[in-house]
């Protein structure tokens, strides 16, 4: 999968391998240069960043901010889990709230999770 998601930015979602732990892998480029990469979990009812990171020398371009945003576009739940201490900050701008002190979660509007698995709310 290859999705652009802002001026010459695009994501691309490489294939889950067992060697790597069978996470979901996906490459950040930028005009053809990877910029860094983000290691997830896509399952039925919940996506779950573990890791997101942008190359130091490409930091401070909004590029994972980027990333975070296609994802909400995509996904009802996130959750970003084994958030580090320096990070907490990033994941609080973006719109995410602490769970516990290394998990923080986002939410689509109208979604509640109930017994960990999302649902449409009833109104």
């Amino acid at each position: 999968m290859r999705a652009t998601i802002g001026p010459d930015l695009e994501l691309i979602r490489q294939p889950r391998r067992a060697d790597l732990g069978d996470y979901d892998w996906f490459d950040i480029e930028q005009a053809g240069t990877q910029v860094g990469k983000s290691r997830c979990r896509i399952e039925p009812d919940l996506f779950t960043v573990f890791s997101i990171m942008i190359y130091p020398e490409y930091e401070g371009h909004g590029y994972a901010r980027a990333v975070i945003d296609h994802f909400k576009q995509e996904y009802s739940v996130i959750v970003a889990d084994r958030v580090r201490f320096t990070a907490r900050t990033f994941w609080l701008k973006v719109g995410f709230t602490p769970e516990s002190i290394d998990r923080y979660i986002w939410q689509a509007q109208g979604t509640v999770l109930q017994g960990g698995v999302q649902s449409p709310q009833s109104g």
